[in-house]
Parts: C-alpha cells; sequence; structure tokens
C-alpha cells in the first residue's frame, strides 16, 4: 500500500509500505479522508514523534474493509470515523472511565500508524459508525470537533454571556 511515511525531523516520503496485520478486535479501515491537524505540521517538521519510522493522520474515516475475527464482522463494508485515543484500560483513570486522562495511551496517528496511508488498523473500540449523510470528509473533521465541543462544555457560557472565541483555525470555526 501507498502511504507517507515520516522517516525523521522534516523527512516525510510516499513511499509503498506493508498493508497493517491485524490484531484480535482489530479490523483494517480503507482511508477515504483524512484531515492535516495543526499538530501534525511541527510533529512533521519541527519536533518529531515518539519513534521513526511513522505513519502520521489522526484525523481520518474509511471503510471497513477486514476484520481480525468472525466476531468484528458486523462492520465490515460500514462507514466509519475513528477516535484516535488508544487508552490502556488499566490504569486508574481508565477504570474510572477517563480515557483522556489515561497515564499509558497510545495514539493513531502520533505514536503508532495513522491514517495517512492507504489502510489503517484500527481496534474496534475505536470505530464510529457514519450514518449514510455524513460524508468522509466530515468525518475526518470528527476528532477537531470533539476537541471544539470539548472546550465549549467547559466553558458552558449561559444564554446571556458573551463568548469570544480566539484563534479561528478549524477548532474555533468549529
Amino acid at each position: 500500500m501507498k502511504a507517507y511515511v515520516l522517516h525523521g525531523i522534516d523527512d516525510l516520503r510516499y513511499e509503498e509500505v506493508q498493508k497493517p496485520s491485524l490484531k484480535q478486535g482489530e479490523v483494517l479501515v480503507e482511508v477515504k479522508a483524512a484531515g492535516i491537524c495543526g499538530s501534525d505540521i511541527p510533529r512533521i517538521f519541527e519536533n518529531g514523534t515518539y519513534s521513526f519510522p511513522l505513519i502520521p493522520g489522526h484525523e481520518f474515516s474509511g471503510v471497513v474493509v477486514k476484520t481480525a475475527s468472525e466476531a468484528e464482522d458486523k462492520w465490515l463494508g460500514e462507514h466509519v470515523g475513528v477516535f484516535p485515543l488508544l487508552p490502556c484500560k488499566s490504569c486508574v483513570p481508565c477504570l474510572k472511565g477517563h480515557y483522556e486522562m489515561c497515564r499509558n495511551y497510545n495514539y493513531l496517528g502520533s505514536r503508532t500508524d495513522g491514517g495517512f496511508a492507504e489502510y489503517v488498523a484500527v481496534p474496534v473500540w475505536n470505530l464510529i459508525e457514519l450514518p449514510e449523510n455524513v460524508s468522509f470528509e466530515a468525518a475526518a473533521m470528527l476528532e477537531p470537533m470533539a476537541v471544539a465541543v470539548h472546550g465549549m462544555r467547559k466553558a458552558a457560557p449561559k444564554p446571556w454571556e458573551q463568548v469570544v472565541v480566539c484563534g479561528l483555525g478549524t477548532i474555533g470555526m468549529l
């Protein structure tokens, strides 16, 4: 398959790589749309990542084309968005359901291979089934939209309060 592979800081190559092999509980997603996050720019060109080589891209959507076992077969052919956080599910925050606070997390596209490829291995837990009226391009924006929703909930303005959003990048506009 073709993928953009980050080999080092400012060393992103479009090349042929092996399709991901699936582990129990995973499916193979054929990527149909991927977003470029503001965090991808410094990761690729300035700061690097946790290990090289790595396929970046944590904002993506696609179609499930293969499953690791019959237990996941209901996902075959489904259009999906992908939640990129891979929590350990065993630390104290995870046991309380606070996955965003996981102490041992992994992350598609920054700590493990992500969506700047034709195919990605994704845990079933991270799939979001898409309604027919949601495009792949819109679904690739689920992660930044979740960040915007989190910010709105955190601010929790009252109906009579005014809010100013500073920085109208993708998340600010959402």
